[in-house]
């Protein structure tokens, strides 16, 4: 003979377990749908956080490279005397990144800039050694000629170059930095259009024997 209910109560004793299962199943889709959420906004959170900290660091590094360029090029223009390695030195000077290094693990979840950023940092890493290696190998270093410090001073202009397309992506959110972006690219640029041909898309400089 069918089951027939006749008050709520006897209905919930009857499917208690059933109603049981469906109210756990609600709760864990539930508990899935807030931690995923949850998980979302914290993943969301570290992709800001690390757009913001590599914004402000490029903001420090690029303008000390084209503070290089442009030092290394009035350096390697000048017709009175010679050209030492401790001048090219005093004038190549840059800060090491913190953040990039700290942090290459994860240059990945910027998804489609990462490439730029990657290419960016080394392309000043190139700059850097270029100098290094020029310091540490030329086998006259009172008298380095200056073909060489215009080379050398054409790797910092590549990388900020290159940077005119990555700063805009990669926002501080701090509006008294970001509003200098204008005035910096455009001095890269106007810096990148006045380059000589024979000293552009140049690489590290090779040294003399």
């Amino acid at each position: 003979m069918p089951w027939h209910y006749t008050t709520i109560v006897d209905f919930v004793d009857h499917w208690q377990t059933l109603l049981a299962g469906l109210i756990a199943l609600i709760a864990a889709i539930i508990t899935v749908f807030v931690t995923l959420k949850v998980e979302r906004r914290k993943a969301d959170r570290e992709v800001d956080a690390l757009r913001k900290s590599l914004a402000i660091e490029l903001r420090q590094l690029i303008p000390r490279a084209l503070g290089a360029h442009t030092s290394l090029k009035k350096l390697g223009s000048k017709t009175d005397g010679p050209i030492t390695a401790r001048m090219v030195e005093s004038l190549s000077r840059m800060p090491a990144p913190i953040v990039y290094p700290a942090n290459t693990h994860k240059i990945g979840l910027l998804e489609k800039d990462a490439m730029d950023v990657v290419i960016v940092y080394g392309l000043l890493d190139i700059a850097r050694d270029g100098v290094a290696r020029l310091i540490t190998t030329y086998r006259t270093p009172d008298n380095i000629s200056p073909n060489v410090v215009l080379m050398t001073a054409a790797t910092f202009l590549e990388a900020c170059n290159y940077a005119r397309s990555v700063l805009p992506k990669l926002r501080t959110g701090v509006a008294s930095h970001d509003n200098r972006d204008a005035e910096l690219l455009q001095i890269i640029s106007t810096a990148a259009f006045v380059q000589p041909a024979s000293e552009q898309h140049s690489s590290a400089p090779t040294t003399q024997k």
